[in-house]
């Protein structure tokens, strides 16, 4: 099956407007991702009220013309009537973007002929196709609007969150979440009474691994309450009995609660399953995520402690070697972060230069020669990985 990326903008200013949004958006077919809730001054028509917006991605087999007939269901369901153009409506379903098609027909323009002219298009676009949105787009002066909520959990303005496990992770997670501009956050213990958590507060849970499933028990169930973990390994069958239930695990380091908070704010990834309250999160930190199934959240997680920890740790043997010579250590760092550019654009063979990649094991015995003894096991580990690199060896 080869799906291929959709994005559909919505809008609403008239009935119960919030409501209107989440019935169009739980019966669009092959929806990945939600972008928040704005609220714009209505652009063009008659004086009226103003809009709720936000903008869908899918990934899907349909094609413009049946997403077309898509909107067009929805907006029936909706009972919009068309009165005047750019007139007030119950609701209004666009066919933004499909990757790859292009279509002008008098019923029908994708890409949307007006997307990059309307901010309340391009910023929620933002939230969940952030390539599509050109980088040097002007926000209209005259066109002003603001981000109110995620769709499925609502407003921010009272929004309310407890966080068990008040560590760095959760402490980071709760300091991003009052930057965004929730309500409140408590902590908890993981050993603290559970039954203490609100019913109308979001749970995140940022214990160890190992405590997840045992505190997510503790918590009593609650129907329409979303319950997240932020455990990079595991998926949500360790939160069986909670209905709304989702992983959120951040792909970046938090060393520290602060560095953590600005880091979840700073375009981060989130790998995400479960219940969209995971990523209507997400969303709400101005981050981008992407689906693990639980039966592949351990390899995921195994990549990205190579990313992270074991690049720590392959860094740590280049910290030690300098410190040997007594030399700057800021041309290596630089060094490292040039590798890893390259990796990113050329693939790791291409991108493997050095001893290893043109065959020279004299220097590579030099190298082994001048290290400390205790250096040279990981040294040949490393050599040997390089080697497979070279060789293109699975």
């Amino acid at each position: 099956m080869v799906t291929t990326r959709a994005l559909l903008g919505l809008g609403s200013n008239l009935g119960d407007r919030w409501k209107l949004l989440r019935d169009a958006v739980g019966s669009i077919p092959d929806v990945v991702a939600v972008s928040s809730v704005y609220e714009s001054d209505p652009v063009g028509g008659p004086e009226q009220g103003q809009f709720l917006n936000l903008v869908v991605r899918l990934e899907t087999e349909r094609s413009a013309r049946e997403l077309l007939e898509v909107c067009q269901r929805c907006e029936e369901a909706a009972e919009r009537v068309r009165v005047e153009r750019w007139g007030p409506r119950t609701l209004d379903v666009d066919v933004l973007w499909v990757d790859g098609e292009t279509v002008d027909e008098p019923d029908l323009i994708v890409p949307h002929p007006r997307t990059f002219e309307r901010a309340f298009v391009v910023l929620p676009l933002r939230d969940v196709a952030p390539d599509v949105a050109p980088d040097d787009w002007e926000h209209p002066s005259d066109q002003q609007l603001r981000r109110v909520g995620t769709l499925f959990a609502g407003p921010d303005e009272g929004r309310s969150v407890a966080i068990v496990g008040p560590g760095r992770a959760g402490q980071a997670m709760g300091q991003a979440i009052e930057q965004i501009g929730w309500a409140s956050v408590r902590y908890f213990g993981r050993n603290d009474d559970l039954d203490g958590i609100r019913s109308d507060e979001l749970v995140i849970i940022a214990t160890p691994d190992a405590a997840v499933a045992d505190v997510a028990t503790a918590i009593p169930e609650v129907e329409d309450r979303p319950v997240l973990h932020v455990a990079g390994s595991l998926g949500v069958d360790v939160l069986a009995g909670h209905r709304r239930a989702a992983a959120l695990h951040p792909v970046l380091a938090m060393p520290t609660p602060a560095i953590g908070a600005h880091r979840l704010l700073d375009d981060a990834w989130f790998a995400i399953c479960g219940d969209r309250a995971a990523d209507e999160l997400a969303v709400a930190m101005g981050g981008r995520s992407f689906w693990v199934e639980d039966h592949d959240r351990a390899a995921y997680h195994a990549a990205a402690v190579v990313a992270s920890n074991h690049v720590t740790a392959l860094l740590g043997q280049v910290w030690r070697i300098t410190g040997s010579i007594v030399v700057p250590r800021e041309p290596f760092f630089r060094l490292a972060r040039s590798a890893i550019d390259n990796v990113a654009t050329l693939g790791p063979q291409k991108a493997l230069t050095g001893p290893v990649a043109r065959g020279d094991h004299e220097t590579i015995e030099r190298h082994r020669a001048a290290l400390d003894p205790s250096e040279v096991e990981l040294y040949d580990a490393l050599v040997a990985a390089a080697l497979r690199v070279k060789d293109n060896r699975p």
